[in-house]
Parts: structure tokens; sequence; C-alpha cells
């Protein structure tokens, strides 16, 4: 009978610790992919809230400038409820400065007529919008809001006089 051959295997503490540092790391570096990919989710989510809130708030200014200038009928039940919904969705999903700049301009009037003083609070919304949808350093400017809506070199500059 051949005599058995036995072959002894000597392993390592070392090689052991780096086959466990291995899998450690590798599982780690994939809980790290996951999380990212879930917060990534949750912010692309956010941000198709905030984008659908600011623009109902573009459309309803845009709906009150309209009725003033009598190119479209609509009744104060109807943007009041709009405007409820508005702040709701405000509430849950802008940050604060745009919340109270809402909430001033707003406060800023009572009816469908838009004042000097609400336009003002009004363009300044829309730059803050601007930049919390990705624009940080935007150089739009509330003049040149403000040009964008008012017809005309004449008119723009009576409004701009206004606002100043």
């Amino acid at each position: 009978m051949e005599a058995l051959k036995i072959t002894e295997v000597s392993i390592s503490l070392s090689e052991i610790l780096v086959a466990i540092l291995v899998i450690l790391t590798g599982s780690l570096g994939y809980i790290i992919k996951e999380q990212r990919e879930k917060i990534k989710s949750i912010e692309n989510q956010l941000s198709e809230k905030k984008y659908r809130v600011y623009h109902e708030i573009f459309s309803i200014f845009f709906d009150v400038f309209k009725a003033q200038k009598k190119l479209i009928n609509t009744s104060n039940d109807d943007l009041a409820l709009r405007m409820l919904d508005v702040k709701k969705d405000l509430i849950i999903y802008a940050p604060d400065r745009i919340v109270n700049k809402f909430f001033d301009w707003t406060n800023s009037t009572s009816s469908t007529n838009i004042s000097p003083k609400h336009l003002k609070i009004f363009l300044e919304l829309c730059v803050l919008i601007r930049k919390d949808m990705g624009h940080k350093k935007t150089s739009i400017g509330a003049p040149d809001i403000l040009r964008a809506i008012i017809d005309g070199e004449d008119e723009f500059e009576k409004v701009k006089e206004l606002l100043n």
C-alpha cells in the first residue's frame, strides 16, 4: 500500500485578516452606494414636487396679471383655492426663505390687483425660486424678470420707477 500523502496547508492569521477586510470593504462600499442612490432618488422626488409648486405660483401670478388686463376671467374663489393648495405644498417642500417670501407676497394684497409692493415681492420670490431650482449663481434679477413680464420699454421704465 502506498502511503497517503498528506499535504499540510497552513494559513496565516494575516491572510485571514486580509480576506475579512476585503469582504468588509466590499460590503461597506455596496451599502454606501445604495444609500447614495436612495438619497439621490429622494432629492429628485423633492425637486419634482418643488417644480410643480413653483410652476403653480407662477401660473397664479400670471392668471392674476391676465385678469387685471382683462385677458381672462378668473374668480377670486378659484384663486383662493389654488393659493391654499400652493401654501400647503410650499410648507411641505420649500425652504423657509421661499415660504416666508411667498407669505409676504400673499399678505401684500387681498384682491386681484397687482400693486407695486405686490409686484416687487413677487419678483424677489422669482429670484429665490430660481436659486432654489439649481441656479445658485443666477445673474437674472428682479429687473430682468420684470422686463419679461412688462410689454414695451416705456411701460417697463414706468413700472421700474414705481418699484424703486
